[in-house]
């Protein structure tokens, strides 16, 4: 059985609750909030214990494994301080703000029998799953393009104006490509393959009066095997669209909106191949819907064996992050 605690008890932790208490080898035996309100409400629903500082939890529970749910900026040093006690680590996207923060963790995990997992959850989500047999298979021949589309809602004045660490970059790391855009950011580089070239920008076009950061970017990609993507995104639109993606093939498309993924035959009608949202599940649909496979995939690691989204897998998102330039 292992014994798992989480650091931050937020939003987003409650999907993390949800697969923790759903999994049969896992036990929920401590949690971390600086927000006392929000720790006793927490160690009241799952009863557990309760701890303000992260890194008394982390020394005095003989945790094997800790969900790290916490702002960006907190990220690096946390995954280390776990590592270094050979504590097993799932961590919120992004994995870190930066490729010389990738660096230091890579090196922590070298002096460590630890394992890390990042929460790009979206890989597992049955659409994401087809995406990657149609480009694998080459079923209607090579990937000749593959674009992404974000457009989201974060209301500056509640979302921004009311929040300590996001819209800095000293905090956040960035906002829209870091934050909301990086799931479709990395699965477009998942799918599309060793990227040969990446040119893009991000810029301010709305918050400029709430945040340093950016609200809108775009992305062009080329890919070893000849491919083209775009990207654009922005969290200034009116409300939270789902996440559009296509897929074009030498011999046919697949588009995915509305949470599913259908094939444009030649009369150009859909035909549905996969969705992702089922009735029952934890979490708002823009969120994807699979963060429970994606640990129940890092845990079974310790008792079957198998994959997960390790540091490796993950960083290339911020890579492709870290060159884009900022928009005059």
């Amino acid at each position: 059985m292992l014994r798992v605690g989480v650091i931050g008890c937020g939003a987003i932790s409650v999907i993390h609750f949800d697969a923790i208490l759903k999994n049969q080898d896992a036990q929920l035996v401590s949690v971390c909030d600086i927000n006392l309100e929000v720790l006793d409400k927490t160690t009241s629903k799952y009863s557990c214990n309760g701890y303000v500082d992260y890194s008394e939890m982390i020394s005095s529970e003989s945790l094997d494994v800790v969900h790290i749910c916490t702002p960006h900026y907190l990220h690096k040093e946390m995954i280390v301080k776990a590592i270094g006690l050979n504590i097993n680590v799932v961590t919120e996207k992004p994995v870190v703000m930066n490729m010389l923060e990738a660096q230091e963790v890579e090196c922590a995990l070298a002096n460590s029998e630890a394992k890390l997992a990042v929460s790009f959850q979206n890989r597992y989500n049955p659409t994401s799953v087809v995406m990657r047999e149609y480009v694998d298979n080459e079923v209607l021949g090579q990937l000749v393009g593959i674009k992404g589309f974000v457009t989201w809602q974060r209301e500056p004045e509640s979302y921004y104006a009311n929040s300590e660490w996001r819209g800095k970059y000293a905090t956040e790391g960035g906002s829209l490509v870091i934050n909301q855009a990086i799931h479709t950011i990395d699965l477009i580089q998942w799918l599309g393959g060793e990227l040969t070239k990446v040119d893009g920008s991000y810029s301010t076009k709305a918050f400029q009066e709430y945040i340093e950061t950016d609200d809108t970017a775009e992305i062009y990609f080329e890919f070893s095997n000849g491919a083209k993507g775009l990207f654009y995104g922005t969290n200034a639109y009116s409300t939270n669209s789902p996440v559009e993606m296509e897929l074009h093939f030498e011999k046919g498309l697949l588009k995915y909106m509305l949470g599913k993924l259908f094939l444009v035959d030649q009369e150009g009608e859909l035909k549905e191949l996969a969705r992702d949202f089922l009735p029952g599940k934890t979490g708002k649909n823009y969120w994807g819907a699979s963060h429970e496979k994606a640990i129940n995939a890092f845990y079974q690691a310790f008792t079957a064996g198998g994959d997960y989204i390790d540091l490796v897998e993950s960083i290339t998102a911020i890579d492709i992050i870290s060159q884009l330039k900022k928009a005059n």
